[in-house]
């Protein structure tokens, strides 16, 4: 069978089964009580439950049975998916007992590490390494501390990145989309169909996750959204000699974000486990994109890096343009931010420092960068009601139409959540231009 063909099955069969046991599992949160609570990191205002994760990682090997037993009539690999079934749960296990009853994030490391060690046991290793220029490098003994750090990088990169609704989920899916186009170029059915499969599923819960009826990844999917990505990153690598930039090109903004955020912590000599809201997509919304335009951003700047490796790896510099223009989209989007920040005495190049997380002077010099994030959600919530309410509005039932003009902008008091920070002394612009 093509292997066109394979892919698309493989994505519409866990696109619909996702899509069909999202909501289950979103109430299997709530009477599980596996919820996310709002607080001064959190952009919701409600309790939203954290098990897609969870729904993403039965749907993905329940689609995998269907597909081999009922359409494709081809024996899969079960093997080594038993291996990554079994880290899998030992992974969701972990984030579940983090998204219930929280688990230091140490201990946690420990939990991942005893499970990348039987990962490594099992085979699962990085024995060799594909680099521009180089060729193939074999590792040999430094194949075991090349593998953890790899299957660490992964698996706690998607869990601090996984701020914003629809930014992991989108991270996963550009990335399945990826290993599903290297996969599709060197021929190999089952990488094509396993990254296929995965990305079906994520698309799915990537509508419920920015719906109304929110269900969030939670520890529990972030960290084995990871762990299956690093598997079929390595086993792409080692069965066919990919280069290992092209593997990380979906990877870009989750790794920045976790090498700055591992500086940032060590220049404030704090641990590298305290968590806090100064991660990229916090820093964002804090130079003032709404939560989606950050997002956006985000995966622009993803998408551009994923057509720049392909260009090369396909040969197809064509693929360079778009590229480009992504880039360049982001750009003018955080030009756009520039323009509205100038007022305030923010230069560019501070701005772009504290946005790629390598200087925090901008906390200093303005009160609003000190801000919790869940502050700056309620203030641009403020800010879009009020201009909503300068637009046209009908008079009762005559369907006349009236202007408002000059509505004060309503100003938030101290965050009830936090209790620290007052939307006082933050300036930000409003939502319609958020959205621009």
């Amino acid at each position: 069978m093509d292997l066109g063909i394979v892919a698309a099955l493989g994505f519409a069969a866990a696109f619909l089964m996702s899509w069909l046991v999202q909501p289950h599992f979103r109430n299997l949160g709530f009477l599980t009580d596996i919820v996310d609570h709002p607080g001064y990191r959190r952009p919701h205002r409600e309790p939203v439950p954290r098990t897609g994760g969870m729904a993403i990682f039965i749907t993905f090997f329940c689609a995998l049975f269907f597909l081999e037993n009922v359409i494709l009539h081809t024996e899969l690999p079960w093997s080594w998916l038993g291996i990554l079934i079994g880290a899998g749960v030992a992974i969701l296990a972990l984030g579940v007992g983090d998204d219930r009853f929280g688990i230091h994030a140490e201990k946690k490391l420990y939990g991942q590490l005893l499970v990348i060690v039987v990962l490594m046991i099992f085979g699962q290793r990085l024995d060799s390494v594909v680099l521009p220029g180089l060729g193939q490098i074999d590792l040999g003994g430094w194949a075991w501390p090349f593998t953890m750090f790899w299957y660490l990088g992964f698996i706690n990169s998607m869990n601090l990145i996984d701020g914003l609704d629809g930014l992991a989920s989108g991270i996963s899916i550009l990335a399945g989309l990826t290993l599903v186009v290297i996969s599709l170029a060197v021929g190999e059915l089952y990488s094509t169909l396993f990254a296929a499969t995965l990305c079906g599923a994520t698309v799915a819960f990537f509508y419920w996750n920015i719906s109304s009826r929110k269900i969030f990844l939670g520890d529990s999917g972030s960290m084995w959204m990871g762990l299956v990505l690093a598997s079929l990153m390595l086993n792409l690598s080692q069965k066919m000699g990919i280069s290992l930039p092209v593997l990380l090109a979906p990877m870009i903004v989750p790794i920045w974000d976790t090498g700055t955020t591992i500086l940032r912590r060590y220049r404030r000599r704090t641990s590298i486990f305290l968590a806090d809201d100064f991660h990229l997509h916090h820093r964002l919304l804090r130079l003032g994109f709404s939560p989606r335009g950050a997002v956006f951003c985000l995966l622009l700047v993803t998408g551009g890096t994923i057509l720049f490796a392909l260009s090369d790896f396909l040969g197809a510099a064509w693929l360079g343009l778009p590229a480009m223009g992504f880039w360049m989209w982001a750009g003018q989007l955080g030009a756009l931010r520039h323009l509205q920040n100038r007022q305030h005495g923010l230069d560019l190049f501070t701005e772009i420092s504290y946005a790629l997380g390598f200087d925090d002077r901008l906390d200093a010099m303005t009160g609003r960068m000190g801000q919790h994030v869940a502050d700056i959600i309620d203030l641009q919530s403020e800010r879009q009601k009020a201009d909503l309410a300068k637009g046209l509005i009908y008079e009762g039932t005559t369907g006349r139409e009236a202007v408002v003009e000059d509505l004060p902008v309503p100003k938030s008091g101290p965050s009830t959540r936090s209790g620290k920070g007052s939307a006082d002394n933050a300036v930000l612009p409003s939502a319609r231009d958020l959205q621009r």
